[in-house]
């Protein structure tokens, strides 16, 4: 199976409630504050897994413009009833985030969030999103993504089979006894991604986020 069926068979297992579930209120309106501190308030955001619209929809509230897209039926209609019990003014589009359905230089940011980007298990698929989410950026526009970091994978990790050698990169995990593999990237892999898609300027960095540790680029267009 591709990275995109892995994906989409874990989220119609998993639901919308069960996503919900690995997350906080508290959380969420932590990134939410973080993501209005770093882009201007009424700019054009997209959110590229955009699930269930758990930073979408606070950030409409906000005024941002927001659009957002996911390969998952189940969730784009959780977001968009979500949107429009609340008169929210949300695009929510079903589809890959390495292959936008948008024009060029449409956004003032673009962010991939809740690790959204590391279930992208093969590096062509990698490359290709990163530079549709550039193509989509305005001149000085905000490239965010974040993700959980690469750790070398431990006896127990091999054992189990969730890494299949010390420096392998694929996590088979699951959740709620769900399959749900991730490509655990480190800040080197990360910059060759920014550099292939023609970013110039970007900032990788360990931090907290939203409760966990995560990797975080903030890259510009």
């Amino acid at each position: 199976m591709s990275s995109e069926e892995l994906s989409k068979a874990f989220y119609e297992q998993l639901g919308a409630g069960g996503l919900a579930r690995r997350t906080t209120s508290d959380a969420d309106a932590e990134i939410v504050a973080t993501l209005a501190e770093l882009i201007r308030r009424g700019s054009r955001v997209f959110d590229a897994g955009c699930g269930y619209g758990r930073i979408a929809l606070p950030l409409a509230r906000l005024g941002y413009r927001v659009d957002g897209i996911d390969l998952s039926p189940e969730m784009i209609e959780a977001a968009r009833q979500a949107a429009r019990e609340e008169s929210l003014e949300v695009g929510f589009s079903l589809g890959s985030m390495t292959r936008l359905p948008l024009e060029d230089t449409a956004y003032d940011a673009v962010i991939c969030l809740w690790s959204a980007f590391n279930e992208l298990l093969d590096e062509s698929e990698q490359r290709a999103a990163t530079r549709e989410m550039r193509r989509v950026l305005r001149p000085n526009g905000l490239l965010l993504i974040e993700g959980r970091p690469y750790h070398e994978a431990t006896e127990e990790e091999i054992a189990d089979g969730r890494r299949r050698g010390p420096g392998h990169r694929v996590e088979w995990g699951l959740v709620e006894g769900i399959l749900n593999p991730h490509y655990r990237h480190d800040e080197a892999s990360l910059a060759l991604l920014c550099r292939d898609a023609g970013f110039e300027r970007f900032e990788i960095s360990l931090r907290p986020w939203g409760g966990r540790e995560r990797l975080v680029v903030q890259a510009f267009r």
